[in-house]
């Protein structure tokens, strides 16, 4: 479900009740006026006791009405600022990540430049296992704040790695829930060791859920491939045939 469309939801609930505080408001101010006319056009003085009681039970009405909606209205501005937080955080952790167009431009010039200086580079694809089921369960927010923490989690982790911070390694959003990272000068027995030590600490992730996060990995060397397209589509088909082999999985 679309992060738009709920606030569209938001913004519906929020119309609706506005309209129905509206009319109730109306209703006790006619309410109140009624007496009024009918003790002016029919000089009926005896319904002056009966108005007085109206008009303190419209007041009340009225007072509660206006609680009902200060409150409400308080309450769904506290939701609706976080849940903007939130989206601008996800928006902007996504902005910082690279898209696939990206990865296929940076794979080029990595594959001219192995093949130039005679050098090995790696690149580990990996996605989230069942996180349609966690949707499903939990909702899209969980599922949100779950494609989040694992880019902020392998970002922590090429920060601190020794191995590859600061050779350039570049994480990419290839689609959904899919991402890849390409390592330069890394060799493919090197790339193995970082994935399963980037595997643990995904998966040792503490996200409110009673399921562990699990990821599926494939690692793949600049060896063999020339082109870019051919060499993301073959991940591709490796990260489908890893669902056969469970979760957690590395290739």
């Amino acid at each position: 479900m679309p992060l738009g469309a709920r606030n569209n939801n938001n913004e519906k609930v929020y119309l609706i009740d506005q309209v129905s505080v509206k009319r109730l408001s109306f209703l006790a101010i006619f309410i109140s006026i009624l007496p009024v006319a009918l003790i002016y056009v029919g000089k009926l003085s005896r319904l002056i006791e009966w108005y007085f009681i109206f008009l303190m039970y419209t007041m009340v009405i009225f007072f509660f009405a206006y609680l009902f909606f200060h409150n409400f209205e308080k309450k769904l501005l506290q939701e609706m600022k976080a849940l903007v937080k939130k989206e601008g955080i996800i928006s902007g952790e996504l902005l910082l990540v690279n898209t696939e167009e990206k990865l296929k431009n940076i794979l080029s010039l990595e594959f001219e430049r192995c093949l130039t200086q005679k050098s090995a580079s790696t690149v580990m694809f990996f996605d989230i296992d069942s996180l349609g089921e966690i949707n499903n369960k939990y909702g899209y927010n969980t599922g949100d704040q779950i494609i989040i923490e694992i880019i902020l989690s392998t970002k922590r982790y090429i920060a601190s790695s020794q191995v590859l911070k600061g050779n350039g390694t570049m994480l990419a959003r290839v689609k959904g829930d899919t991402f890849a990272l390409v390592m330069p000068n890394i060799s493919e027995n090197t790339a193995y060791d970082e994935t399963k030590k980037l595997k643990e600490v995904i998966e040792t992730l503490n996200l409110g859920i009673i399921e562990s996060i699990t990821c599926r990995f494939v690692v793949m060397s600049f060896d063999q491939w020339i082109s870019e397209d051919k060499f993301v589509n073959l991940a591709y088909e490796k990260l489908s045939l890893a669902k056969d082999y469970g979760k957690g999985v590395i290739l």
